[in-house]
């Protein structure tokens, strides 16, 4: 059986979060209701049940025509999510279940494609291999902050790196004070990237609801050259993780020390917090990209790899609507 729980029933929304025994700041009612600025729709959340276990799955129900009969698709929000499995008996047979209900769903509700943005570190893709087509897109990586500070060749590096940046200061800023200084950073970087699209510019009616709805789970850093804020980032951080979640920087120049000097100092703010975890993420530009080279050499833990997935529930009307080539998928539905 399967029941269909909206954002408005957010208690109910919370309490199958606890029944699955999910604390993922992504699966979280607050998140969606920041992420709906980005993917307007119906935010939702697919609970399923049966003899081999249970299944949370929160998504976003979004209109793709404007006919008599409107058809949909639905997709899971920026950043990462998918369903999540409490396995009793069999987790293939769970899956296999889990996705006939679901299909069966969409079918019924006119959705016509269904894309998802994977957990890499719930490594939920691996259940849905022979249901839906997954493209893995780049490693992710994390920082064992306990293990990062105990070690003292760590500690040595990040000694010393900033003793390179001696005139860089960083500080944990105001979320709603600092969001202005921070969209300038944000918007300027987001100018230099040569793939960016439209979608990635997020308004700042994005980051309003963002500070809003997520309230002291969210938490904004900055570091200063010469009294000057140059680069900038916000984080998310519920139970024991933290989450790199969007940055901006003034210009290129240095921003190699900068970055990692930044990042460094969330870690060990994090540490302090007694979280356990930081995920770095990743990056869709490759091996070559300079964010991407410092988030490898910092991490201490094993890579996770992100993956988004893909099902057409009506292949005739999605090659009638919907005209993006697959490259154009992964472009909208990557996590950068």
């Amino acid at each position: 059986m399967y029941e269909l729980i909206p954002i408005r029933e957010h208690s109910r929304w919370q309490r199958i979060l606890d029944i699955l025994q999910i604390s993922d700041i992504y699966y979280t009612s607050q998140y969606f209701l920041s992420a709906l600025k980005l993917d307007p729709g119906e935010a939702l959340l697919f609970y399923y049940k049966d003899d081999d276990g249970e299944v949370a799955y929160p998504f976003i129900k979004r209109q793709i025509s404007n006919e008599d009969a409107p058809y949909f698709d639905v997709t899971t929000p920026f950043g990462y999510g998918g369903p999540i499995l409490k396995i009793g008996k069999s987790s293939a047979n769970l899956a296999a279940n889990f996705r006939k209900a679901f299909i069966e769903y969409c079918n019924n509700e006119k959705i016509v494609v269904e894309y998802i943005r994977f957990h890499p570190l719930k490594e939920n893709a691996q259940f849905f291999k022979d249901h839906l087509k997954l493209s893995p897109l780049y490693e992710t990586f994390s920082i064992k902050l306990k293990d990062y500070f105990s070690s003292a060749l760590n500690s040595e590096l990040a000694d010393g790196e900033s003793e390179k940046e001696t005139d860089l200061v960083v500080k944990k800023l105001g979320t709603v004070r600092h969001m202005f200084e921070f969209l300038v950073l944000y918007y300027s970087a987001a100018r230099r990237r040569e793939e960016a699209d439209s979608y990635y510019f997020f308004t700042n009616d994005y980051f309003e609801t963002l500070i809003s709805s997520m309230g002291p789970n969210l938490h904004l850093f900055g570091a200063y050259q010469e009294n000057k804020l140059v680069s900038a980032c916000y984080i998310l951080a519920l139970e024991d993780t933290i989450y790199f979640h969007l940055d901006g920087s003034l210009s290129e120049t240095d921003s190699e020390n900068t970055m990692r000097t930044l990042l460094l100092n969330v870690a060990e703010w994090g540490e302090e917090n007694y979280y356990a975890f930081f995920h770095l993420g990743g990056d869709f530009q490759g091996d070559q990209n300079r964010e991407r080279k410092i988030k490898r050499k910092i991490a201490n833990s094993k890579p996770a790899v992100f993956y988004i997935g893909q099902q057409v529930h009506d292949l005739e009307t999605y090659n009638r609507l919907v005209y993006l080539e697959e490259n154009d998928i992964v472009r909208r539905y990557r996590n950068v």
